[in-house]
């Protein structure tokens, strides 16, 4: 018997994840209050954790920033510096509906050349609209605008607003409509481009040049362009091969591509330390 591989394992926590958001409130409005709170400030029994954009939004206007935020943005920060964007890929409920949308698109094109590597100008859109949206809420508002687009608080907030208040909220809307928006478009734009939650996360994993990342050993690699099985396996239209060839700001170590690799050589791997091409050192 084949044993579960990574994408099983991701599969089941993106699931638990997105279940348990629905679940809490409802243990909440049932006053068990062990785990409460959303993706913009959590609480697990007496551990804090908290959005670090929510955190610095907060810091710079109110000056103020208590333990409870420190320490539940540092967490937040500690994960994506040690193993990368992996809130993304494991954690982000809505990343699990992209993905599940971009797994419907490709199955719907099954046969025809169904990736074509994406250009690497997502993240600076994505900076441009982070830098004007943080300028606007320092300069006209005085609440946290930058969460107003946290698509995982939102998916959280949902069920929050119906065991509380009996309300349905539209946000529901926006999270159907966004994947079928990349269903048709057969990319992944809200996290390629738009979502302002990674930023911070991108720009911490970029301090820690030993971090978590996928490696490329080209003298393992028996695949022929363009139909690299790896390169079809990423949802963010990535080239795997490619990753240390230029700043890794979209890689959410996902581990689809490792996978796909795993029948074909073995050329992708997981690992810490400084992106290596052709290297020989330890990896997962």
């Amino acid at each position: 018997m084949r044993r579960p591989g990574i994408k099983f394992w991701r599969r089941l926590v993106q699931f638990g994840v997105a279940t348990a958001f629905v679940v809490i409130p409802l243990l909440n409005h049932l006053h068990i209050n062990v785990l409460t709170g959303n993706f913009l400030a959590f609480r697990a029994g007496p551990l804090p954790l908290a959005d670090p954009l929510a955190v610095l939004q907060i810091t710079l206007k109110n000056f103020y920033l208590s333990a409870d935020l420190l320490v539940g943005a540092a967490i937040a920060l500690g994960l994506a510096a040690a193993m990368g964007t992996v809130f993304c890929s494991w954690i982000c409920p809505f990343g699990l509906l992209s993905e599940l949308a971009q797994d419907a698109a490709r199955r719907r094109t099954s046969g025809q050349d169904r990736v074509a590597p994406q250009r690497r100008t997502g993240f600076a859109v994505k900076l441009t609209l982070f830098g004007l949206g943080l300028a606007g809420f320092l300069v006209f508002s005085t609440t946290p605008v930058l969460n107003q687009l946290s698509l995982p608080a939102w998916y959280s907030r949902i069920f929050q607003f119906y065991f509380e208040q009996r309300h349905i909220s539209l946000a529901v809307v926006l999270l159907l409509a966004l994947p079928a928006v990349e269903f048709g478009f057969r990319r992944r734009l809200w996290c390629r481009c738009i979502c302002p939650q990674s930023v911070l996360l991108i720009c911490v994993k970029l301090l820690n040049p030993a971090q978590l990342k996928v490696r490329f050993d080209a003298h393992k690699c028996i695949c022929a362009k363009p139909r690299d099985p790896c390169r079809q396996a990423c949802s963010l239209s990535l080239d795997p091969k490619t990753l240390a060839e230029a700043v890794d700001v979209a890689c959410n170590n996902c581990g689809d591509c490792v996978a796909a690799c795993k029948r074909r050589g073995r050329a992708l791997r997981f690992g810490f330390g400084p992106h290596a091409r052709d290297s020989g050192d330890a990896g997962v």
